[in-house]
C-alpha cells in the first residue's frame, strides 16, 4: 500500500505563502511615504524622551521616532559639532522642535508626515563674510511643480558646483541668495529626472519636474529585436551590467543569483572552474535537460555562459513566459538567457581596467571526531558487534596506532591537504567610434586557485564587435569572441581519503618518510600521494561570433541577414600513477587516457522588421527565416603501463589499449516564424507570435511543429480613474498563452541502431552486430502550453517598483526513456510517455526606502514557489515505482521507509516483533500489520525547493556604497552520499560528529555505531535547507576633483565577500550543491576579494 503526503496547495497554505512578501511590501510602502495628516495635529503630538550630549541628527532621528514622523533638511545646515540634550515627558512636538531648533536659526514646514527643516531668513547675525555675501548675492524665487501641476514640497534644491542650498517648502515656493547671474540650481527629488536651471537675468522661476521613466522607457532584448519595458506583455526579468560587475563571480552565471524571480542559480560544485546551473521556472521535463537556451548577441548556445568573462556583458535578459519564448519556437520551452554583450559608442575612445584579487577559504567544514571521540566511537562499534575491544586484538587497534593514542599523536587530515586558493580577473577594454562606425575591444584573465592542491581554474578570453554605418541605407557589423580554459580537476580521491581517514593515523613512517599506506584497508591510502600521483585535466576553447548586413530600403522597413558559427573543441585527460590509490602503490599498472569533442554550430538567419507609427497606433512587424546545422565528433581512448608521469598525454607509450570509442551525430533544424507588436495609445498592446520548426531528430512525418503565442496588456496607470490615484505612477496588467516545444533527445533516437557483440562460433568467439536500439517512428515533439497572468506596478513615483506573475503550464507527450517487457528482447525505447504540470508564482519589489541628504538605502526583494505533478505516465494513471514517478507527485521525490527514531532500550520486546534490538533505526509500520515490508514506503520528501527567495539592500552615503544579498532556498530533501560513507558508523573511517546512541545515551536522532539495523539508507535522506549570505560589497567612488588631476575619468575600488556565512543544519560540505555524490571531490568555499575599476 502506497501513502502519499497531502501535496494539493490549500487556499491558507498560499495564504502563508504569499504573506511574508505582501507584509514586505505594505512594509515598504509604510517605509517610504507616510500617511497624510494636517500639520496642526501634527505637531500637537506628544513625544517622552531623555537623552543628553547627543548629535542632533541622532537626536532627531529618536524624536522622528517617538513622534511617528520624518525630517528631511540639507546637509550642513546643523554644525558639524552640534549637540543636545532633551528631558521631556508628554511634550507636544511643536514645544521640543522650538526649543531644539530656535538656537540655530533654524524653522521648518510640514507635509504630511514629513517636517522641512531649513534655515529663516532673519533672525541671526552674519559674521563679516556672511555680511559680504549677503550684500552681493542676488535672490531668487519660484515654485516647483511635477508634470501635472500639483507642487512638490521638500525639493532639494543645489548651487551647482558648491554645497549651498535649500528645499521648497510645503506649497513647494523657496528663496534662494545665488552669487550671479551666471549660477546654475539643480533641482532633485526622489522619483522625478534631475532639472538643471542656469539663473540669466530671471529673478522668479516656475520649475516642473518630470517623471523619472527610466525604468519604462528601458529597453528589454526579446528576440530577434528589442522592445521598451513598458511596451513588454510577456514575462521578463533583467539583470544590468552593475549588478553583474557587483557580485565579483568568475562567471556571469553566478551573477544572477537571488537577481530575479523564477531564475535558481546553483553551483555545480565547490572546484574552481566548475560554473553553475540555470533553472527557469522549475522542471518541466522528467527525463530530458532542463536548462535554458542561451543567446549570445543573437548567437543561439545550449552550453551556458560560464565561459563569457562577465566584464564584457551589458545586460542579461531571460525569457520566462510562454509568450516570450515562442518566438525560439522548440529551444525556448524551458526558458531563454539572451546575453546582450557591450558595444562601442560614438565619442571619446575610453579604456577601462577592471581588476580584482584575493582568496578563496574552506568555508563550512564537517566537524569530524577527533582522536578521543574516536577511539570511544570505535569501542562502542565493537561492543555493539560483540568483538574484542583488548589491546590483542590488532583489528581494534594496530601497536602504531595504540602508540599515537598514547601520545596524543593525531592527524587533521583534512587540515593537512586543504588551503587557501589564491583567485585573480583582469580585464581591459577600449571602445569608441564615430558617427559612422562603432567598435570594442576587450581581453581577460581569469585564474583561480582550489583549496586542494593541485586544482586550478584558467581563462582567456578576447571579444571584439564593429558596427559600420555604409550608407543611410546600409550597415553591417562584426561580433567575435574567443576563450580558452584550462582546468586542472586534481585529484578525485585526495580530499575523499583526507575525510576517511582516522586521527590515530599518521603520515609519515619510522625514518620521517612520507608514508603510502598509513591504513590496514587498501580503500584509504595518504592523501598526498594522490595529489602528486594524480592528473585530471579539461582544456577547451571556443570561437564564435556573428557578421551581419542590414539594409533599409524605406522607412520603417528593416532586412537583416545574419550568420552565425559557433565552433568549440575540447579534451579531458586523466593519468593515475604508481603511487596513486587506484594503482595501489604500483600493484596495479598506471592508466592513463583522454576523450576529445569537436562541435560546429552554423546559424543563418534572415530577417525583416516593419515598423511604423500611425496617430496613436504603433505596429511592429517581424518575419524571419532560419537555419542551423550541428555536428559534434568525440572519441576517447583508455590505456594502462605508461613508464613515466610526463608521458601521459602520450598514450602510445601505454603496454595495453583498456577501452576506446567514438561518437559522430549530425543534426539540422530549419524554422520560419513571425511577431507582431501592436500598440494603441500606449495603453493597449498585444503580442502575437508563430514558429514553424522542422527538427531532423524526431520521425518522420512528425518533424514539423507549429508553435503559437499570443498576449496582451493594459496599461491600467493610463486610464483616467487611475490617474487621480496619484500613488500609482505605474501600473500594466497581462495576459499570456503559449505553446513551445522540446526535441532535446539523442539525435538517432528514431532509428534502428547495431551494436558490437560476440558469439560462439565453432567453440570459439566470435565478433560481430546485433539491432541494440528499437527505432521509435511514431516519435514527437514535447509540447508545452502555458498560461500566465501578471502585473507590473510602481508606486510613489517609482519608489516602489516591482511586478508579481502567476504562470501555469502543461507539458504534453513527455520525452523519456519506456522500459520494455523482458520477452520483447529489448531494454527500453525513447517515447512520448505522459503529461506533467508545472504551476507557480513569482514576486519582485524594487524600494527606494531613504533617501537624505547623501545617504540612500535601497531594497531588492525576490520570492518564487513553484510546484510540479506528474498527471500521466505511459499513457494511464499508472505509478513507476522503480523510477520513484508517481501519479500526482513532483517529478523528482525521494521514496523510502519513514524514520521514526531509534528503539530504545525500554523497548526491547517491542523490536523483538521486527527482528531488531535496542540501538538500530526504527521505522514506521504505516499499515499496522507488524511487518515492515515495501508496502510501508511512502513520499518522504523532494529534491527541488518549495520556494526560493532573496533580499538584496543597496546603502550609499557619499561616495561609499555597501551591498548586501542574503538568499535562501526551503523545502529540499537529498540522498546524500556524505551521509552515507561518513555517517554510517559501521564502517572503519572516520565519522562526522553526532549524537549517536548508547546505553547510557538514548539518543532518537542517530543509531548505535556498528548496530544500525536493517535501514541504514533512512538517516541519509536529509532536509537541505539553507540560508546564505551571498555577497557583500562596499565600495568608494573617487571624487571627481581628485580622479580629473589624475586625467583619468572613473576611479572605484571596492572589497567584497562572496559566501561568508552559511545557516543550515546539514552536516555535509554545501546544501546548495544539487547532486548527492559531491562528496570527497570538493569543499564549500567563501571568497575575500580587493578590486578595482579604472576609466580614462
Amino acid at each position: 500500500m502506497q501513502k502519499f503526503f497531502n501535496t494539493v496547495p490549500k487556499p491558507l497554505h498560499i495564504m502563508k505563502i504569499l504573506g511574508v512578501p505582501i507584509f514586505i511590501l505594505l512594509s515598504l510602502a509604510t517605509l517610504a511615504f507616510a500617511s497624510d495628516g494636517s500639520a496642526q495635529d501634527l505637531m500637537k503630538r506628544t513625544v517622552t524622551a531623555q537623552f543628553s550630549n547627543r548629535e542632533i541628527s541622532k537626536a532627531l532621528t529618536m524624536i522622528g521616532h517617538k513622534a511617528n514622523v520624518k525630517f528631511t533638511y540639507l546637509p550642513g545646515i546643523f554644525p558639524p559639532d552640534a549637540k543636545v540634550s532633551v528631558k521631556v515627558k508628554n511634550e507636544s512636538l511643536e514645544n521640543v522642535l522650538r526649543d531644539l531648533l530656535e538656537p540655530y536659526n533654524i524653522g521648518y514646514q510640514t507635509s504630511g508626515d514629513f517636517i522641512i527643516l531649513r534655515k529663516n531668513n532673519s533672525g541671526a547675525k552674519p559674521g563679516p563674510k556672511d555680511e559680504a555675501r549677503v550684500h552681493q548675492d542676488i535672490t531668487v524665487s519660484g515654485k516647483v511643480t511635477d508634470d501635472k501641476g500639483e507642487a512638490l514640497p521638500g525639493v532639494s534644491i543645489i548651487l551647482k558646483g558648491t554645497q549651498r542650498g535649500t528645499v521648497t517648502d510645503v506649497d513647494g515656493g523657496f528663496t534662494f541668495n545665488i552669487p550671479d547671474q551666471s549660477a546654475v540650481l539643480v533641482f532633485s527629488y526622489v522619483g522625478y529626472s534631475q532639472k538643471e536651471v542656469t539663473v540669466g537675468s530671471q529673478t522668479t522661476f516656475n520649475v516642473q519636474l518630470a517623471n523619472d521613466n527610466k525604468v519604462l522607457e528601458e529597453v528589454v532584448v526579446v528576440g530577434y529585436g528589442a522592445i521598451k519595458k513598458a511596451d513588454v506583455t510577456g514575462a521578463i526579468a533583467s539583470v544590468d551590467n552593475t549588478k553583474i560587475a557587483r557580485a565579483a563571480t568568475p562567471d556571469a552565471t553566478g551573477a544572477l543569483q537571488g537577481q530575479m524571480p523564477g531564475v535558481v542559480v546553483v553551483k555545480n560544485v565547490g572546484k574552481p572552474g566548475s560554473g553553475y546551473n540555470i533553472n527557469i521556472r522549475g522542471i518541466s521535463s522528467i527525463g530530458g535537460s532542463n536548462s535554458p537556451l542561451y543567446v549570445i548577441d543573437g548567437i543561439p548556445s545550449t552550453t551556458g555562459i560560464n565561459e563569457l568573462n562577465p566584464a564584457d556583458i551589458e545586460k542579461i535578459d531571460i525569457l520566462k513566459d510562454a509568450s516570450a519564448t515562442a518566438i525560439y519556437g522548440s529551444r525556448g520551452a524551458k526558458g531563454v538567457v539572451i546575453v546582450t554583450t557591450k558595444r562601442g559608442k560614438s565619442g571619446k575612445t575610453t579604456i577601462s581596467y577592471d581588476a580584482y584579487a584575493g582568496v578563496r577559504t574552506p568555508t563550512n567544514l564537517p566537524e569530524m571526531f577527533d582522536g578521543q571521540e574516536y577511539v570511544a566511537f570505535r569501542t562502542e562499534m565493537f561492543k555493539a558487534q560483540g568483538k574484542d575491544i583488548s589491546r590483542n586484538n590488532a583489528a581494534f587497534f594496530t601497536p602504531d596506532q595504540w602508540r599515537n593514542i598514547d601520545e596524543g599523536k593525531f592527524t587533521d587530515w583534512p587540515k593537512l591537504i586543504l588551503k587557501n586558493g589564491l583567485q585573480m580577473n583582469h580585464n581591459i577594454t577600449a571602445s569608441g567610434g564615430d558617427e559612422k562606425t562603432r567598435f570594442a575591444i576587450s581581453a581577460g584573465l581569469l585564474q583561480e586557485d582550489g583549496n586542494v592542491k593541485p586544482e586550478s581554474f584558467k581563462r582567456y578570453t578576447l571579444r571584439g564587435n564593429v558596427d559600420r554605418q555604409i550608407t543611410d541605407k546600409w550597415k553591417a557589423g562584426l561580433n567575435i569572441y574567443f576563450s580558452q580554459n584550462l582546468q586542472n580537476l586534481g585529484s578525485s580521491e585526495a580530499l575523499r581519503s583526507a575525510y576517511r581517514l582516522p586521527p590515530m593515523t599518521y603520515p609519515y613512517d619510522e625514518t620521517g618518510a612520507p608514508a603510502f599506506r598509513v591504513y590496514t584497508t587498501n580503500a584509504v591510502t595518504n592523501p598526498t600521494f594522490d595529489q602528486e600521483n594524480e592528473i585530471r585535466q579539461v582544456r577547451n576553447a571556443r570561437t564564435f561570433g556573428n557578421i551581419f548586413v542590414q539594409f533599409e530600403p524605406v522607412k520603417g522597413v528593416t532586412l537583416k541577414s545574419t550568420i552565425s558559427p559557433n565552433y568549440s573543441t575540447e579534451r579531458s585527460g586523466f593519468y593515475f600513477g604508481p603511487l596513486s590509490k587506484q594503482s595501489l602503490g604500483g600493484s596495479v599498472p598506471t592508466q592513463a587516457g583522454n576523450a576529445s569533442s569537436e562541435q560546429l554550430t552554423w546559424v543563418w538567419d534572415n530577417q525583416a522588421t516593419y515598423d511604423r507609427q500611425f496617430g496613436e497606433h504603433k505596429l511592429t512587424a517581424t518575419i524571419v527565416q532560419s537555419m542551423q546545422k550541428d555536428r559534434i565528433e568525440t572519441s576517447n581512448i583508455t590505456v594502462d603501463g605508461i613508464p613515466y608521469k610526463s608521458l601521459w598525454y602520450n598514450l602510445a607509450t601505454g603496454g595495453r589499449v583498456l577501452a576506446y570509442g567514438s561518437n559522430y551525430t549530425k543534426t539540422t533544424l530549419a524554422s520560419a516564424m513571425g511577431r507582431v507588436n501592436y500598440s494603441f495609445k500606449d495603453k493597449y498592446l498585444l503580442t502575437a507570435t508563430g514558429r514553424w520548426d522542422g527538427s531532423s531528430r524526431l520521425a518522420e512525418g512528425n518533424q514539423w511543429g507549429f508553435f503559437p503565442s499570443a498576449s496582451v496588456a493594459w496599461r491600467l496607470s493610463e486610464e483616467q480613474f487611475i490617474k487621480q490615484i496619484h500613488q500609482i505612477t505605474d501600473l500594466k496588467l497581462r495576459v499570456s498563452y503559449g505553446v513551445t516545444g522540446n526535441d532535446r533527445v539523442n539525435a538517432y533516437s528514431t532509428q534502428a541502431a547495431l551494436g558490437q557483440t560476440f558469439y560462439d562460433f565453432g567453440g570459439s568467439f566470435a565478433q560481430g552486430y546485433a539491432p541494440n536500439q528499437l527505432p521509435n517512428k511514431n516519435l514527437t515533439w514535447e509540447t508545452t502550453r502555458e498560461v500566465n497572468v501578471g502585473l507590473d506596478f510602481g508606486f510613489f513615483n517609482n519608489r516602489i517598483t516591482g511586478s508579481v506573475d502567476v504562470y501555469n503550464r502543461l507539458i504534453n507527450n513527455i520525452l523519456l526513456s519506456r522500459q520494455l517487457p523482458a520477452p520483447s528482447g529489448w531494454g527500453s525505447i525513447m517515447d512520448n510517455v505522459g503529461k506533467l504540470r508545472n504551476r507557480g508564482i513569482e514576486l519582485g519589489i524594487s524600494s527606494i526606502n531613504v533617501v537624505a541628504g547623501k545617504f540612500q538605502w535601497k531594497t531588492d526583494i525576490v520570492f518564487d514557489s513553484n510546484k510540479n505533478r506528474i498527471l500521466e505516465l505511459n499513457g494511464g494513471k499508472k505509478d513507476d515505482v522503480g523510477n520513484s514517478l508517481f501519479i500526482g507527485q513532483p517529478v523528482q521525490v525521494n521514496y523510502n521507509y519513514v524514520f521514526d527514531g531509534i528503539w530504545q532500550t525500554a523497548e526491547a520486546e517491542a523490536s523483538k516483533k521486527y527482528n531488531q534490538t535496542p540501538g538500530q533505526i526504527r521505522v514506521k509500520d504505516l499499515d499496522g500489520n507488524g511487518v515492515i515490508n515495501a508496502a510501508d514506503r511512502q513520499i518522504i520528501g523532494k529534491r527541488v525547493p518549495s520556494w526560493t527567495g532573496s533580499l538584496g539592500n543597496t546603502f550609499r552615503y557619499g561616495n561609499f556604497d555597501l551591498y548586501i544579498l542574503v538568499y535562501t532556498r526551503r523545502g529540499e530533501q537529498y540522498q546524500s552520499s556524505f551521509d552515507a560513507t561518513l555517517m554510517n558508523y559501521n564502517s572503519d573511517y572516520n565519522q562526522v560528529k553526532v549524537d549517536y546512541w548508547t546505553p547510557e545515551n538514548p539518543s532518537q536522532t542517530w543509531f548505535r555505531p556498528g548496530n544500525p539495523g536493517p535501514y541504514t539508507v533512512i538517516p541519509t535522506f536529509r532536509k537541505v535547507d539553507f540560508t546564505r549570505v551571498g555577497n557583500i560589497t562596499l565600495g568608494y567612488n573617487v571624487p571627481n576633483g581628485l580622479i580629473q588631476r589624475l586625467k583619468i575619468s572613473n576611479l572605484r575600488v571596492y572589497a567584497t565577500a562572496t559566501n561568508p556565512l552559511l545557516f543550515t543544519k546539514y552536516e555535509g560540505f554545501d546544501p546548495e550543491w544539487p547532486a548527492t555524490n559531491t562528496y570527497g571531490t570538493a569543499v564549500s568555499t567563501s571568497s575575500y576579494l580587493f578590486g578595482v575599476n579604472l576609466a580614462f
